[in-house]
């Protein structure tokens, strides 16, 4: 891969969607963070009014689950089921997509972390031959996924994070649950999601009107392309976009680590740790849970120049949660890695055939 030219603040690199770099080395999302800083600090602490008095509300309510959490096994979202039970005492149900690629030590973190917290886990296993020609299709063949979207997530996981997001509001649809909680970190999704929640009381926003300043249905520019691929083979695994129909219920989908959760990485593994919770050797630095996600990042950069936790990390450094170093470190995709290898020879694939 060759050297790219970053910002001499946060690291983020060239080919970066909309980045620029001024006289100094910094770049324009670091300025723009400068301006914005005291406006978003106070839409969080709106958020965090909100989120608690949403929990506080649901709280009160008797039913059989408060919740259901999008869980991976990995850290953030681990972190996160601990806090709802342990801080919040709400009835929590977890909600596992296994895509076929989780680290064998992410199973025994679900399986350690749910029973010790004493939370129901539901596992949704989509076939595998579907998982594997959905991944071998998005890893070695263009695919119309706008930039907005892969300035977020690789390819790759635009395809897993819509079946994860769908299967997971399925789920707490059955078990009328009226609210579903996701562990993305301040730099994973935009603060469109905060402005959602002003809303619509929903970082995901969900309406049956259509207004002029409604954001970008990013659940259907996702879902549409692989539909119109494999069809309705994938509907059970996908949700079908933000507008539902007049009368329909879904539940409100709150990111509370935007608001709610101040995210700092070593009180998280310091707290996981009480639970038996141990950090997998097998994955990439950037995940703790999958294994698939190194090759993922790996097809971004071969393709785009850059993977999108290039835009989460910078996120961290610029914040001052993180360190240049070790943001640079972790964004590094090591070729001959474990979860590389694994992942290419459990698809039958070579780096050869991921698209250049």
């Amino acid at each position: 891969m060759k050297s790219l030219s970053r910002c001499s603040r946060c690291g983020l690199p060239e080919a970066y969607p909309g980045v620029q770099f001024g006289p100094d080395g910094v770049c324009n999302y670091c300025l723009y963070y400068d301006v914005y800083r005291d406006r978003e600090a106070a839409i969080s602490a709106e958020l965090r009014r909100g989120f608690l008095k949403t929990i506080r509300k649901i709280r009160r309510e008797r039913r059989p689950y408060h919740c259901v959490v999008a869980y991976s096994g990995g850290k953030d979202s681990s972190f996160l089921l601990k806090y709802l039970v342990e801080a919040h005492g709400l009835k929590v149900a977890a909600h596992v997509l296994d895509n076929g690629f989780i680290s064998p030590a992410a199973l025994r973190n679900i399986r350690r972390v749910t029973d010790r917290l004493k939370v129901k886990c539901i596992i949704t296993r989509p076939p595998m031959p579907l998982m594997k020609a959905v991944f071998t299709h998005v890893l070695t063949r263009e695919t119309p996924f706008p930039k907005e979207l892969l300035a977020m997530l690789s390819p790759l996981c635009v395809a897993c994070q819509g079946m994860v997001f769908g299967t997971t509001i399925r789920a707490a649809r059955r078990l009328k649950a009226p609210l579903m909680f996701i562990g993305y970190t301040p730099g994973q999704y935009p603060v469109i999601s905060l402005e959602n929640y002003l809303k619509v009381n929903s970082c995901v926003f969900f309406s049956s009107e259509v207004y002029r300043d409604d954001p970008l249905d990013v659940i259907k520019i996702g879902r549409d392309p692989l539909h119109e691929l494999f069809g309705s083979d994938i509907d059970p695994y996908f949700f079908p976009g933000q507008y539902i129909k007049e009368g329909e219920s879904v539940p409100k989908v709150l990111f509370p680590f935007h608001g709610l959760i101040e995210y700092d990485e070593d009180a998280i593994y310091r707290e996981l740790a009480a639970l038996g919770w141990e950090k997998p050797d097998d994955t990439d630095p950037c995940s703790t849970n999958c294994m698939i996600n190194a090759l993922g990042n790996y097809a971004c950069v071969r393709k785009l120049g850059y993977h999108p936790y290039a835009g989460e990390l910078s996120f961290l450094v610029r914040t001052g949660r993180m360190t240049l170093g070790a943001a640079l470190e972790a964004e590094r995709v090591d070729e001959g890695c474990v979860a590389m290898r694994h992942s290419l020879e459990m698809l039958g694939l070579d780096r050869e055939d991921i698209l250049k």
